[in-house]
Order: C-alpha cells, then structure tokens, then sequence
C-alpha cells in the first residue's frame, strides 16, 4: 500500500501572540492507532495491539532510533455499533495489558447508535480534554455528532477550545487529535470546518492526527499537516509512530501484516510559532445586518499579505481592497439574498499560506427577519420549546436555558451533567417543563427552573420524554423504557423488552406505547403495564445479519394516527403498522421522518428526496409538494394552521396545512446540519442550530 503526501467565533487576539521560542523540554515518542471497530475482527486487532513496540525504535527510513513510546493515541470507531452490550468493556480490554496509557477519541461508529460521550467522560473527564508531554499540548477533540453519523463541530467543544488556547503560549507546539480529516465531504459544509480550523490557526499546530478512512496518507488541511491513520484490522493493518527528536517531527507507519514494512509518512523541523497570519475580522461570525446595512467586513492582521479574497456561501467571490488599518470585504447588495449565508475570507502571505477566517451573517428583508438572536454553551439536537412568554432550549453542554420569547434574555440555567439532545416537553396544564439528559436523568421543573422531581433511568437519555394520560414516558441508551408518574415521578414499569438505545421519544395510543431501538424492531407495550403488545423489524430492517440494526427506526419518532403507527427508519423507508396486532400495512422508499398532524387525524411525511406529504390513518396521500428535505431525520412541525419544515442544511419552508402550498421559503443557517425542528407560537418562528445561536423569527403574513 503506497503512502499519498501533498504538500471561533470568538478569536485569540494577535495581541497575545508575542514572539518567543518555544522549546520542547526532552524527546518524545508516542503511538497512533485508530478504527478498531470491535468487535468486529477482535482478534486481529489484538494481534496488532500485540506488536506495539514497548523499547527504543529504529526508524529505518529517517536513520534514527526513537526512544521508547509514552503513550498511545486512539482516533475513533473505537466500537462498531455504539458501546452497549458490552462492547465498550471489550474495547476496553484490549489495552488492559498494556503498559501505556491510551487516551481515546470517539468517531461516527462510537457516538451514532449508542452515543459513547458518556463513557468517555469517565475515562478523560470530556470529549474535549487536553494533556502535556514534554512541552507539547495534545488536544482531544470529538467531531462525531452525538447519535448521528454525521460529523460536526460542536459549539461546546469550540468554547472549550477557545478557553484552552488561551492558556497555551503561541510558541507551544500543539497536536490535534480527532476522528475526522477537518476537509471531509461529511461536514454540512465549510462554514462548519472553519469553526474549527480558524480557531486552530491561531496557535502553533504542528500535527493532526485522525482515522475514519482505514488507509494511510499525510496531506495539508488549510495549512495544518495531516496524517491518517490506518486501522487495526483489513488486508494491512498497523499502527503510527510518532517521533519529537532534536527538534524535528517525524510520523511513521509500522505495517502489522507481516511484511514488517516501517513507511515514512511525514518529516519536518518543529515550527517555533504558527505559520498563519493572525487577523481580526468585523463584524464578528453570527452578525443580523438589516435590509439598508452596508455589507462591509473589516480585516486586520500582524502582517501584510501579498493577496486577498472574499468568497460569498462558496460561489461569488472578489478581492478586498486596502482600507485604513486593514482591508475591506464590500459586497453588492444586489447579489445578496435575505436570509444566512457564509463569507470566507482569505489573506494570502508572501510565502503562499492561506490564512482564512469564516464568518456566518443573517440578511433581513425576506420572508423571515431576525427579531432577537441569542447564544447558548452548546450545539442544539432538539427543538425549542415555546410557553407563553418563556423559551426553553436544551444543548449539548448539559444545560437547559430558559430564555425570553420576547427578546431572548436570560430567565434561567438548568445544568445537568451530560447533553440535553433533545426537546423539554410540557405537561398539558403548561406547569411543568419535563426533559431528559445523557446523565440518564428525567428532570422535571416549574417555569422559573426549580425542580420539582427527578428519576434516573440508570443510562443516557438522548431522546424526548412523551407525557400521556398522566404519565411520562422515556426511553434510554440501554433500551429501557419507563413509565413515570407524570406528577411524582415515581415509576410505574420499567420494560427492558427493547435489546439496544432507544433515541426518540415514544408514540401513545389504542391503550400502548410505541417506540423504535436500534435492535431493528418496532415496539408496542401497553400503557398500563409495559407488558409487551409486539414487536416487528421495520421495512429497512428487515433482512439477515447484524447488518440489520443500521437500519433500525429508531432516529425519528414514530407518530400514531388513526389505529395505525407510522415509522421512518435509517434506510429511508416508511412502515405503517396496525397499532393493535403489529400487522405490516405498508411499506415506502425515500422516508426519513414522520410526524402527526396537530388533530392526530394525518401523518406528515419528510422525504428524503425533496418532498413532504400528509397521509390519511390508511397511508394515502392529500397532498405532496416539493421543498427541499435531505436525509436528517428531523419532523415536521404543525402549529397554528402552518407546518414547518427545516432542511438538512437550514432552509425554512413554511407550508399551508390544508394543501401544502408554501407559504414562505428562507435560509436560516448556513452549512449547518439542522436537526433541531422550529417552533412557532403563531407569531414567531423559534430555530436552535450546531452553533449554539437561538434565533427568534418574526414571521410572514399568514
């Protein structure tokens, strides 16, 4: 196998970046491995991990010994399929005989289905840690998405980072480690890597290290050099080493296949400070210009570059011109849209490096304009939630923020310790505001944030609470679902029929509880008593191997209409079941999320391909039209006569309930995923988004 090498928001002040030489106090030589995926082919992993060496290393192919590694660095798909059922303590295992320390990363494998965030909190403290050896930071960063396996930046490990690098003197050299290349097509688009890498160029990155494509290779990523990892397992497994000698980084790739091959991957003398200019830009990332706002962007920097460019959402791009103490980005108006869009920012140095800085703008004037925006500690998965004059938006920093609706201001904090990923409900006398977390605990609180009972489930809780007929209903990572006194708290049944995390909220009704695991069934329970009704594989799932369970309907709600339940599932099909006998009634292609009408008497569907449609109980359509959906299974939303529909990458479409015609098309956010659906209080359109922002819309005339 040939080894392929080419050549925040909140940003730290250039002020800080005095100069200096930075000197890393002893040789250090440390391991690389990545993409276990157990237990899939264990023992072959365990043969690799076997030949990790222990003593100096001869590193052939640069004519030097190392001395003896320190530790290793694990870079995600740790797990195959998320770490329950014992696969997290298998994976633990694996090094428990070995005499390193290992500090691991999580990937797309270990957060998808059963999200590992909490099992990495007990090894490291967070998804986002750091630690020092020999005067070099490592910094530990989680760009898998929690429950989902797209990657993402997260707002919580952005904020992190920001307060971590402020610590760091620019001179230290850093290195990165993550699961993800920081250039992946995964990402929702660039605005989302640049979160990242414009923090990241601030400081003297001299190493990133990442997995996820089971092949080795070193390249640059805006500027930063890049090596991947290989994997434990496949036709040539292996492992990297790293070496910090006299000054000079060198990366290896030691082949465990037999061969005995030591690759040379990467060369270099250690850089004293970072290579990147450091610049300013104003307006700050997440600016609401109004309608008559110039569009004008100022850019400082310590030092002159030879070039400049201004790219708008990847499209049209200029050069900035010269202005006092800087450089100016002006757009012309006429060429901007309302609503989100990006603006990349480029300063090109004499020697050639790019020095980019990203920043996200809203545009009023359109079919939605920004009332108030505002920001919370962490991305947000679930949907706010409106109360009369108060908004309630948990994010995955483990907090629940009570906000104004009138003007977004700060009514309260509830701080749990794991992500709230999902939406707070509300019992039906609009009291009690009740939500779960990833610390397994179902909170319930009056509307100024006092608790007013608490129960824990014994696992994460990554999906809503559902109340009905006085009671509560929660599932979790392990695949419980329980029953609690709406009131109380207090537990009514506890079902462990389900093998594996249940993500969403449940459905009720005919006297049952419906719920999707990602063990590939659907469930039914009776209310009454969690006494199992039926279970049956949806559509997509129903098919041999464990291949099966990628496909379960577990990532959407399922939404109960009529005696029958509607589930969308991870392979994009629709499955109605007779609610009472779990009969199959019919089955869809290109389905990615379900949702009830407003009177339970239809269903709306979110297809995969650009359409929405409402069903009748039987599974017929009244109407579809085309708006653009993608493949987040993020529901429909009906209130007030509208029903709202957010896409993949935050366009708001508005949607008359009775014929689906639209009402009001904008974009929201910008190169984000949106898996957060609004909420309307018929007045105003609430959107959360991955960067924390909080936007209250004012919306058009309906």
């Amino acid at each position: 196998m040939g080894i392929a090498c080419a050549g925040a928001r909140t940003l730290l002040c250039a002020a800080c970046l005095a100069s200096a030489t930075y000197v890393v106090a002893e040789d250090l030589t440390f391991l690389h491995v990545t993409d276990q995926h157990v237990p899939h082919a264990i023992a072959q992993t365990r043969e690799t991990l076997a030949a990790l060496p222990s003593g100096p290393i001869e590193l052939t192919p640069f004519g030097v010994t190392a001395p003896a590694p320190a530790f290793i660095l694990s870079t995600g798909d740790l797990v195959e399929f998320g770490g329950g059922k014992g696969w997290w303590a298998q994976y633990l295992e694996l090094w428990s005989a070995l005499p390193l320390p290992v500090y691991h990363q999580l990937g797309n494998h270990d957060n998808t289905w059963r999200c590992a965030r909490p099992d990495l909190r007990e090894l490291h403290g967070s998804a986002f840690y750091a630690f020092e050896r020999a005067g070099v930071k490592f910094v530990g960063w989680d760009t898998a998405t929690p429950q989902d396996p797209r990657p993402s930046i997260a707002e919580e490990g952005v904020r992190w980072l920001t307060a971590e690098l402020e610590r760091t003197p620019p001179e230290q050299p850093v290195i990165f480690f993550c699961h993800h290349s920081l250039d992946g097509r995964e990402f929702a688009g660039a605005y989302d890597r640049a979160r990242l890498l414009d923090l990241l160029q601030t400081r003297n990155v001299v190493l990133m290290l990442v997995g996820h494509g089971h092949s080795v290779r070193a390249w640059q990523v805006e500027g930063i050099d890049t090596v991947m990892g290989g994997s434990t397992w496949g036709n040539r497994p292996g492992f990297g080493i790293i070496s910090i000698m006299g000054g000079v980084l060198r990366v290896g790739h030691q082949y465990a296949d037999g061969t005995g091959e030591l690759a040379p991957v990467l060369e270099k003398p250690l850089a004293s400070r970072s290579p990147f200019l450091q610049v300013t830009v104003a307006p700050a990332d997440g600016a609401v210009l109004a309608t008559a706002d110039p569009l004008r962007w100022t850019v400082t920097s310590d030092a002159t570059p030879a070039a400049t460019r201004w790219t708008l959402d990847g499209d049209l791009s200029g050069e900035l011109r010269p202005a006092e103490g800087g450089w100016l980005a002006e757009l012309d108006p006429a060429t901007v849209a309302p609503g989100a869009h990006t603006l990349r920012l480029e300063l090109t140095a004499p020697d050639g490096l790019v020095t980019s800085r990203t920043v996200g703008f809203f545009r009023n004037g359109g079919a939605f304009d920004v009332a108030w925006r505002t920001q919370v500690a962490g991305s947000c998965q679930g949907a706010p939630l409106v109360l009369g004059d108060r908004l309630f938006v948990g994010d995955n920093s483990g907090a629940l923020s009570i906000l104004s609706a009138t003007d977004g201001a700060p009514l309260g904090l509830v701080q749990t310790a794991g992500e709230v990923r999902s939406a707070p409900v509300a019992t039906p006398d609009a009291s009690t505001v009740i939500f779960g977390s990833a610390d397994g605990i179902v909170r319930a609180i009056d509307l100024a944030g006092a608790e007013r009972w608490r129960f824990d489930t014994g696992s994460a809780i990554y999906g809503a609470p559902l109340v009905a007929d006085d009671r509560v209903y929660v599932g979790n990572a392990e695949g419980d679902l329980c029953a609690l006194d709406a009131a109380t708290g207090v537990l009514a049944w506890r079902s462990e029929a389900p093998e594996y995390a249940i993500e969403q909220a449940p459905a009720a009704g005919d006297g049952a509880v419906f719920a999707g695991s990602w063990d590939r069934n659907a469930y039914a329970l009776e209310a009454a008593t969690g006494e199992l009704r039926w279970r049956q594989p949806s559509a997509g799932s129903d098919r041999e191997g464990f291949v099966a369970w990628y496909y379960s309907p577990a990532d959407c709600p399922p939404a109960f209409v009529g005696g029958n339940v509607f589930f969308a599932d991870r392979a994009y099909r629709l499955t109605v079941f007779d609610a009472r006998t779990g009969e199959r009634l019919l089955a869809e292609e290109k389905c990615a999320a379900v949702a009830p009408s407003a009177d339970g008497a239809s269903v709306y569907v979110r297809h995969s391909d650009g359409r929405v449609s409402r069903r009748a109980a039987d599974g017929s359509v009244t109407w579809t039209v085309e708006v653009p959906t993608g493949a987040v299974a993020t529901v429909p939303v009906e209130s007030h006569g509208i029903v709202w529909v957010i896409s993949d990458r935050g366009l708001l479409s508005a949607l008359d309930v009775e014929t689906g015609g639209l009402l009001g098309q904008e974009r929201v956010t910008a190169d984000l995923f949106a898996f957060a659906a609004p909420a309307f209080d018929g007045e105003r359109v609430y959107v959360a988004d991955m960067s924390g922002r909080v936007t209250c819309l004012a919306a058009m005339d309906h």
